[in-house]
């Protein structure tokens, strides 16, 4: 009898890594077992181990391969809006479209980020980080364009906008509410701006500058001309 072909690895671990998924995403870290997570992959238990050292190396690759996809669909839209406003909506619309694809996800982020005492230098905290850049970028750019406030603290507006879509996502998805994440994207950064972006007399301050320029240069060229007037009517 012919044995059968051995899978390839990289298929392997793409379907251990399917199957952790469902279990992580189905029950809290602590309930979650390797035995499930096998039994789900059609494997046993030891074929995991050969690919993962532990239960939380397996963890953190489900949520490595979940956050290189959200980053992957994220960049090349990214890269195309121009405007602060504009790129505030897309990156709060992007988020929150995560809760009504899959829900569950932000559950798991919430419950290891409050839960776990190693969050922070760990591989969740890392990837947050990375993910965080779009918003981080996108404010820099502002306040480098003079469309934010020139004392605009990046970080903790940041903060102050991803601490706010936890608690409406809590508040709202948590109680099983519905929601568009345009319309919210669209209202939540009106009001943000309200408060981030630069006065109007700040955002002319370029304009003023240069107008004030041009007045000086003709302030210097006016004397000179009437000079010149004087001398040919000698």
């Amino acid at each position: 009898m012919t044995a059968l072909p051995k899978r390839r690895k990289s298929v392997r671990r793409a379907e251990i890594l399917a199957a952790a998924r469902e279990v992580f995403l189905a029950r809290p870290y602590e309930q979650a077992s390797i035995t499930e997570i096998a039994e789900r992959a059609g494997c046993v238990v030891g074929t995991i181990y050969g690919y993962f050292e532990n239960k939380r190396e397996l963890f953190d690759a489900v949520v490595t391969e979940f956050y290189d996809g959200l980053i992957a669909d994220i960049e090349p839209r990214f890269a195309v809006i121009e405007g602060t406003a504009d790129r505030l909506r897309f990156l709060v619309a992007r988020h929150l479209q995560i809760t009504v694809d899959d829900p569950s996800w932000l559950k798991v982020l919430d419950r290891e980020a409050r839960g776990a005492e190693s969050y922070f230098g760990g591989k969740l905290h890392q990837l947050n980080r990375r993910y965080a850049q779009f918003v981080m970028r996108t404010l820099s750019d502002g306040i480098a364009r003079g469309e934010l406030r020139a004392d605009l603290d990046p970080q903790m507006a940041r903060d102050f906008l991803f601490g706010g879509l936890e608690h409406w996502v809590r508040n709202t998805v948590g109680r099983g509410r519905r929601n568009d994440p345009t319309a919210v994207a669209r209202e939540m950064v009106r009001m943000l701006l309200d408060g981030w972006a630069a006065a109007p007399a700040e955002r002319a301050a370029p304009w003023q500058g240069l107008e004030a320029r041009i007045a000086k240069l003709e302030g210097r060229l006016k004397p000179a001309a009437r000079a010149r007037e004087t001398e040919a009517s000698k």
